[in-house]
């Protein structure tokens, strides 16, 4: 009895999730000009100096970490749909490391879990050494989710230019000052309409490594791991967004030669 109700409430579970993606995806192909194009591409190659490589969610890094890889560099390919828009979505990401020379296995090895709907790869040392926690802008952000009241007071309070960016966000015009910045702060704390939730109506954004993961625009992307050009890391979206994700590795007898990570199972 407790078998049939629990496989029950599986089918349930099941049904409903399948409902939510099949929704997100008429959300997307709508959004997007129409229903995507399935393709497989060569996405670039990433250095690897230290033999160890990170994959996680980009709040929480390293993450999974894969030590002991025989290769200098990773070479980075995806499986994606393409919409009419050219808008993309990173379905399999695969991760290889040198060339086959014989019968391959395939197993898991990890899993990666995501709250962000991005996935960052990087090498370890990179990770640890060159991740920066404040970038080098000074950038301030203004929620408008609600409505633009607070836009209004503070543009007329302080006398800045700002521009809506999207729906829920505005931004003002040119790099604010560490004065201004407590000021506006000092101001909507003192008001008790917003001092107890100041930074939901008002934050500075630095564009550090997490910013620059979490407000990508496009699929995927290489980028500065931190406030320099290089080393860089890669980036990608995790196809329907949150989850945990199993990371499969493809071994050449026992020498790791791949990395799988499938975020939508065709």
């Amino acid at each position: 009895m407790f078998n049939w109700i629990r496989r029950i409430f599986t089918r349930s579970d099941a049904d409903r999730r399948r409902q939510i993606l099949e929704l997100m995806e008429a959300v997307n192909a709508k959004t997007a000009g129409g229903e995507p194009i399935k393709i497989n591409r060569s996405l670039g190659r990433l250095k690897l100096r230290s033999g160890t490589l990170a994959l996680g969610n980009p709040q929480y890094l390293p993450g999974l970490e894969v030590p002991n890889i025989a290769t200098d560099e990773v070479e980075i390919s995806a499986s994606i749909w393409r919409y009419p828009t050219g808008h993309e979505i990173v379905t399999e990401l695969r991760l290889s490391f040198g060339q086959q020379s014989g019968s391959v296995s395939r197993r898991k090895i990890g899993e990666v879990g995501i709250d962000s709907a991005k996935l960052v790869v990087a090498d370890k040392s990179d990770i640890k050494e060159h991740w920066a926690e404040t970038g080098n802008d000074r950038l301030g952000v203004i929620s408008t989710a609600r409505d633009d009241t607070v836009l209004r007071i503070l543009t007329k309070r302080f006398k800045f230019k700002a521009i809506q960016v999207n729906p829920v966000r505005a931004e003002i015009v040119g790099p604010v000052s560490e004065q201004l910045e407590a000021d506006i702060k000092a101001f909507l704390r003192a008001d008790p309409t917003y001092g107890n939730f100041p930074y939901m109506y008002f934050r500075m954004q630095t564009n550090n490594s997490l910013d620059r993961v979490n407000h990508m625009n496009e699929g995927w992307q290489f980028m500065p791991v931190g406030n320099r050009p290089e080393p860089l890391m890669f980036a990608c979206g995790t196809g329907h967004g949150d989850g945990r994700y199993d990371v499969e590795g493809q071994f050449d007898g026992e020498v790791l030669r791949a990395l799988h990570v499938t975020f939508i199972d065709d």
